[in-house]
């Protein structure tokens, strides 16, 4: 899907994709930039990591999740969390608490940036932006909505520590 698309956000809503799901933007459908090593390794190790720790604090892990940021803007991320499991029936009705975008090769901050400033904007309190190629990671979260390097993604309340270089541990 190179050329741009429109629909409504009904049809939006009823539509699978081929290959990975598209974001809704304005009437608008957005591809995004995944399906390579890097990103999908990345991906599947934080939700695996993530995963080990849901039952102990009560998390509800999602990859690959439509988040509503308003009535005409679905975002897709690529892992979500939620602190229990009452967020809706097909598209959650409650935005989670982290966030997790992994950025691949054709990522770039400013293709970014709006996604973490409309997490931010729903109540998102935690988005952890990991660059699997550079081997870093941004934390944002309310209370720094500018970001922050780090070696240990986090996010609190149940605190969340997974140290990069084992979330990037390829192995």
């Amino acid at each position: 899907m190179s050329a741009k698309v429109s629909m409504d956000v009904g049809e939006y809503l009823r539509t699978s994709f081929d290959g990975p799901d598209c974001e809704y933007l304005d009437g608008e459908v957005v591809e995004r930039n995944t399906g390579e090593l890097p990103h999908g390794k990345a991906q599947g190790n934080i939700y695996f990591l993530l995963r080990l720790m849901a039952d102990r604090l009560g998390i509800l892990i999602v990859p690959e999740i439509r988040i509503r940021i308003s009535e005409t803007r679905y975002r897709i991320a690529d892992v979500a969390v939620w602190r229990n499991s009452n967020i809706g029936d097909r598209i959650p009705v409650v935005p989670p608490f982290l966030v997790v975008e992994v950025l691949s090769p054709e990522d770039r901050m400013t293709r970014v940036q709006p996604k973490i400033a409309e997490y931010l904007s729903i109540g998102v309190e935690w988005i952890w932006v990991v660059d699997p190629i550079e081997k870093s990671a941004l934390i944002f979260s309310q209370s720094n909505p500018a970001g922050a390097l780090t070696e240990t993604l986090r996010a609190e309340n149940p605190t969340i520590e997974i140290r990069l270089a084992k979330a990037l541990d390829f192995k």
